[in-house]
């Protein structure tokens, strides 16, 4: 690991407002540099990846390349095993111990597979002449394991994945084991047995898949102590379709988890390095900063963590085999938007799928003296996300007084609006009027400024700081930016389905546009995790003529559509049929009926 003090930054531009970044695979940082914890991933310097591997496919021929190994450990040490025999797919070429007299027939060969795979054969053989046919291994055992354990390789490995032992023992040439798959770098072939054996071939597959790859930066510090994060770019172009998962936090010191050691009964803060060396009796524990930001996800491309924190760490998880990561970058600039910013939504419980008029109040603290450089900037833009329905934003009232200002909408998403005036003055108040349904419990509202900013790459880029959720109207008590759902939804009941409406009740498929199809609007609610959603449709004999729709689906506005054919795609006969919703959720579940006519 690198010492912070060691970290080198790349500026692009010095101006004011421009935006500058930190960045690792770009500029002299590199990726093996910046690492502070990396599990089931390759780091090299100019990249990180996940070895690319195919479903049933041999993982030995490829150790060389990917730095693995194999090696065989016995009473007389440790040694390098050559293994151009066991890998090379010629079963005319062999290993056998009897042939060096410095091995015993009961040596662990032990198999670095250069990568972590998932894992699900093992498979190995003698020659399979007559002659070698009969010198295979009768008795052993299989192991498997994530990483070496301390003290030696002969040392027992996690995970048992075969053992054969007298009266038990094998009885075939060819041992091919198969078992459900378990993640593993390393195999372990331990013989069981003072008979003759060789090993013509040792091969080891996998299932095609592997275990998330984790790589954990050590914390990047900005040129100034209180930057605006703004977004976040890669090699690849669209970190939204990139095949990996970014995470961020900030923080206002190199040191997002605090350590400690033992002085008697008193607790003393050290630094990390120097409590991993510390000897275990006097190591204290190990506790997250308060004053750093929990893990927040990159969307949209930018960072979500609180800006106004100088130093930000990130985290990649790597899900697929041959993903990989050549340069990330995340944008600061300086000066702040603001110097504090704040919000609230009120009120903070609503009905279920009802509309409800919310007022979002957002108080900003704003630096207006001293040199131009060091002045905050303000904002014009606003962006709300959250997951209600939004029928209305509007008015908006800065300091008392409405302003003029536009909102776009985006369904599911939450809206922008651009003010037609920079807000700029400290102590500056806004109110938002909005109309909106909440769909689900805990439904959150997520604030920020954006200010747009000057970049040597492409002209512009965006820079944005997160409004933190507080009480800043006396007029409401409490404060936050939560909203939840009456526990009864208005009625008494606990409802998943709400708001139902048939758009009409007869149905004529004849292709002509009107009325060919049975559609279904309804609210989805409460759900926190997709819930099974069914539109099935039965006969009045109760005997099921079409499954319409069979999803997952979360929590929103939806509607569902029959186009009067059934499960083999012929037209139904004219005549009455009973339409059933059904959602399945862990919690609960619910169901609606009704009637639908077909008719020419």
């Amino acid at each position: 690991m690198i010492r912070l003090s060691s970290v080198l930054l790349l500026v692009i531009a010095t101006a004011v407002n421009a935006i500058e970044f930190v960045g690792v695979g770009v500029g002299a940082l590199s990726w093996d540099q910046a690492k502070s914890s990396s599990r089931f991933v390759t780091v090299e310097a100019d990249s990180i990846w996940m070895w690319d591997i195919a479903t049933e496919a041999n993982l030995t021929p490829g150790l060389a390349e990917r730095g693995g190994f194999a090696l065989y450990a016995g009473e007389t040490g440790i040694d390098t095993l050559r293994t151009t025999a066991l890998f090379d797919g010629d079963l005319t070429t062999y290993f056998d111990p009897d042939e060096n007299a410095a091995i015993e027939r009961s040596s662990t060969i032990l198999v670095d597979l250069g990568g972590t795979f998932n894992i699900n054969r093992v498979r190995f053989v003698p020659r399979l002449d007559v002659i070698h046919r009969n010198r295979f291994l009768q008795e052993f055992s299989l192991r498997s394991a994530l990483s070496l354990p301390l003290g030696g390789v002969d040392l027992l490995l996690e995970r048992s994945l075969a053992h054969f032992l007298a009266p038990n023992e094998n009885t075939e040439p060819v041992v091919d084991l198969r078992f459900n798959s378990v993640s593993a770098r390393f195999v372990q072939l331990v013989p069981l047995t003072g008979r003759a054996w060789e090993i013509a071939e040792l091969e080891v597959y996998s299932d095609g898949t592997v275990p998330q790859g984790e790589y954990v930066s050590v914390p990047l510090p900005a040129r100034q102590a209180t930057p605006v994060w703004g977004q976040v770019r890669y090699e690849g172009g669209n970190l939204a379709q990139a095949p990996f998962v970014v995470q961020t936090r900030t923080g206002p010191d190199p040191h997002p988890v605090l350590h400690f050691i033992k002085n008697g009964d008193e607790l003393v803060p050290i630094d990390g390095d120097s409590w991993a060396t510390t000897l275990p009796g006097l190591q204290g524990p190990r506790e997250p900063n308060p004053a750093w930001s929990g893990w927040s996800t990159v969307t949209e491309g930018a960072v979500r963590s609180p800006s106004l924190n100088r130093y930000l760490q990130f985290r990649v998880a790597l899900p697929a085999p041959g993903t990989g990561l050549g340069q990330l970058r995340f944008d600061y600039s300086f000066p702040p938007i603001a110097r504090d910013l704040a919000a609230e939504i009120w009120p903070r419980t609503a009905t279920a799928g009802v509309e409800t008029d919310f007022t979002l109040f957002l108080a900003a603290e704003m630096k207006t003296s001293g040199a131009v450089q060091r002045r905050d900037t303000g904002f014009r833009q606003i962006e709300v996300r959250t997951s209600v329905e939004i029928s209305r934003v509007g008015p908006v009232f800065v300091d008392d007084e409405e302003v003029f200002a536009t909102a776009q909408v985006q369904p599911g998403v939450g809206f922008s609006l651009n003010l037609w005036e920079r807000v700029l003055k400290d102590g500056s108040f806004l109110q938002i009027e909005l109309t909106a349904a909440a769909l689900r419990d805990r439904t959150q509202f997520e604030v920020r400024a954006v200010d747009r900013r000057s970049d040597v790459d492409d002209g512009q880029s965006v820079a944005y700081q997160l409004a933190r959720p507080a009480d800043i109207d006396v007029s409401t008590p409490g404060g936050g930016l939560i909203v939840d759902l009456d526990d009864d939804g208005g009625d008494g009941r606990t409802e998943l389905l709400a708001n139902i409406r048939l758009h009409s009740p007869v149905i004529t498929p004849n292709g002509d546009g009107a009325n060919d199809a049975l559609q279904v609007s309804l609210s989805l609610l409460k759900l926190l995790e997709p819930a099974r959603l069914r539109l099935e449709i039965f006969g009045l004999d109760g005997q099921r003529v079409r499954r319409a729709v069979d999803r997952p689906s979360t929590s929103g506005n939806l509607t569902l559509s029959w186009d009067g054919r059934d499960d083999a795609g012929r037209v139904v006969p004219p005549g009455s049929y009973v339409y059933q919703i059904r959602v399945d959720a862990d919690a609960s579940n619910a169901r609606h009926h009704g009637i639908v006519s077909v008719a020419y």
